[in-house]
């Protein structure tokens, strides 16, 4: 299942591409699929949690290492949010406004790309051109056309991969099964341990990125897995024996939360057996926040305090758990409030990994290297070089609440939404730990038309203006968000 049936002649590739060092740390990208802030049980807060799912595991990685509680995705949706993790940009600029579509035409009528060019920098090419041997397991989701043909994981500078949503011939189990999803998180570990034995033996640093399915639509787990949640008559309880219809979501929604819980627990187990686990950076988060039920009837996850979800620039849907966890070199158990965001990878592992980045490549990443605050022993806030931006050029299910406006900008603890016609301008101040108490998570109190914020008003709408008119195929359409709510009237 590997690019190369040989992974011996690849390591002796990076060999000579680069000299291998115990000292240069490995790195590991797990990423969830649609998990909100509240499907994570370390970041439930004291008093109680957004919901009852268990896990263990990664709960452990959090108190072994920092949890920050501003991460952000560089999307609220799939690809784009994908795309800013391995190339540091933002998506938009890249042509990569949505979820990439297999078919090109539905990517032309959406003013997307039909895949990341292979001509930009990644975080893998980077690291593989330095003498790592790199991997990629899971899903992909950077394009996946035919005609034209999408590039293969291998022209990113991918050594090894098996994975799905794409052309790779290494495809991740075979998704017309019924049983896919629920074996899918066990497939990713499988294929991550076979390779971290191999870059051991051959004593090559290692990158991976282990982006899984769960829990993105369809989900099946095991009456096994189900157990956990109801141990007792499964099959009656989460099925109509007529129409096999599921009854319950949360069921099979934190089943498969869990099962992949368990997964990376096995993860860990075999960092610590192969006596890795200190050398290596591995950093858990999703891709952005949790699907509406109304696009997908078990999906059920939690924003936990935040207002939107998946494809809503409210906070839902961008802001995430982010969890670093290195022991020796990560603190143990700090909560840091740094606001970061995904595009922030590939800049910090590339220092991490020794890597200088040329200046034609460091001007245009949204992302700034934040390996001092990933080891920092304060859980104190570091100010960002550079603002957040996100464009989002689409329809958002859901409540009227969670439809936001079409853009947003954030500098500092100032949060700006608008759309490209100026309307529905909507200023937060997201800082909740100021003593005047005027900050606060849940994009409740609009600023924006206080006099005392027209000059933070006017600066970041002129800022957030500027960026969107350069993005390549910025459209305007009507799908401007929602503010009220008719009420049904007599008829």
């Amino acid at each position: 299942m590997w690019v190369c049936q040989c992974l011996a002649l690849l390591l002796a590739v990076a060999l000579v591409r680069g000299q291998p060092g115990s000292k240069r740390p490995n790195f590991i990208h797990l990423m969830m699929d649609d998990w909100g802030w509240g499907d994570v049980g370390a970041y439930k807060s004291p008093g109680g949690g957004y919901t009852k799912v268990k896990t263990p595991n990664i709960d452990n990685l959090a108190r072994s290492g920092k949890r920050f509680t501003d991460y952000h995705s560089t999307s609220p949706v799939c690809s784009p949010s994908r795309a800013g993790i391995m190339t540091g940009r933002n998506p938009g600029e890249l042509g990569i406004h949505t979820a990439l579509n297999s078919d090109a035409q539905a990517n032309a009528r959406a003013g997307d790309v039909n895949f990341l060019d292979p001509a930009t920098p990644t975080i893998t090419r980077l690291l593989q051109d330095s003498g790592y041997v790199t991997g990629h397991f899971g899903k992909w989701h950077l394009g996946g056309t035919s005609d034209p043909p999408a590039p293969l994981p291998s022209q990113y500078g991918i050594n090894a991969s098996v994975t799905f949503d794409s052309r790779d011939p290494n495809q991740l189990g075979n998704r017309s099964e019924p049983t896919w999803s629920a074996v899918s998180s066990g497939i990713i570990i499988d294929q991550a341990i076979s390779f971290m034995e191999k870059a051991k033996a051959h004593d090559m640093p290692f990158y991976m990125n282990l982006w899984f399915h769960i829990s993105h639509a369809e989900l099946d787990p095991t009456e096994e897995q189900k157990k956990v949640y109801a141990p007792k008559n499964v099959q009656s309880v989460c099925r109509l024996p007529s129409t096999n219809e599921t009854t319950c979501p949360h069921l099979i929604f934190w089943a498969s939360q869990t099962n992949a819980d368990d997964e990376i627990g096995r993860l860990v187990t075999a960092l610590h057996s192969m006596n890795l686990v200190e050398g290596t950076l591995l950093a858990f988060t999703t891709d952005n926040g949790p699907e509406d039920p109304s696009g997908y009837m078990n999906a059920v996850g939690s924003a936990g305090p935040f207002r939107g979800q998946k494809r809503s620039l409210y906070e839902g849907g961008h802001r995430l758990p982010f969890i670093a966890h290195m022991p020796g070199t990560i603190p143990v158990n700090v909560v840091d409030h740094s606001t970061i965001s995904g595009a922030d990878w590939l800049p910090t592992v590339a220092k991490m990994a020794d890597i200088t980045l040329p200046e034609s490549l460091s001007k245009t990443l949204a992302g700034q290297d934040i390996s001092d605050i990933l080891v920092s022993n304060s859980s104190q806030t570091v100010s960002r070089e550079k603002p957040l931006l996100w464009d989002w050029q689409f329809g958002v299910s859901g409540p009227c609440w969670n439809r936001a406006p079409r853009m947003a900008i954030r500098d500092g603890d100032y949060k700006l939404l608008q759309n490209p016609d100026g309307s529905r301008l909507e200023l937060y101040n997201l800082d909740a730990h100021t003593a005047d108490g005027k900050g606060e998570y849940f994009e409740a109190q609009n600023l924006a038309h206080d006099p005392e914020m027209k000059e933070t008003v006017d600066r970041l709408s002129s800022q957030v203006m500027s960026w969107w008119n350069k993005l390549p195929n910025a459209t305007s359409t009507p799908l401007t968000g929602c503010e009220s709510f008719p009420l049904p009237l007599e008829t």
